[in-house]
């Protein structure tokens, strides 16, 4: 059965960690100024707490009963799809002189996206 407070605590906890491992990893940047492998390897370990929150957030939608499945699901293709046509948009206007769209920007959109489709889809169920 899913339980908010299960949920949060467990998310919580996970982007904790991530934040501890990015500023760990900064730090240690910083101080060691490693190069080649070392750096990339630093430079990818926050992605270990990432891992944790994408594992959190599955447990969290396994847990939920088949409406809040559902107002997910839909949140998700929305956010999915309308991240697909605004980067695919984006590219185009790259063409006529827009700045280049950094990788590292695509999670944040849709991240936004799967909010916004949140509380469209929670309207839509009521």
């Amino acid at each position: 059965m899913f339980s908010i407070k299960r949920y949060s605590v467990e998310l919580s906890g996970a982007l904790a960690l991530y934040a501890v491992l990015l500023l760990g990893a900064n730090a240690a940047d910083r101080v060691f100024e490693p190069d080649g492998a070392a750096k990339m390897a630093l430079t990818l370990l926050p992605i270990l707490g990432t891992v944790i929150v994408a594992w959190a957030v599955l447990r969290g939608l396994r847990r939920m009963d088949e409406l809040q499945r559902r107002i997910q699901f839909d949140a998700i293709v929305l956010s999915c799809i309308g991240t697909a046509l605004a980067t695919f948009a984006w590219g185009f206007a790259e063409g006529v002189g827009a700045p280049e769209l950094r990788a590292f920007h695509v999670w944040p959109l849709m991240a936004v996206l799967w909010v916004v489709g949140v509380l469209i889809a929670q309207r839509r169920y009521r």
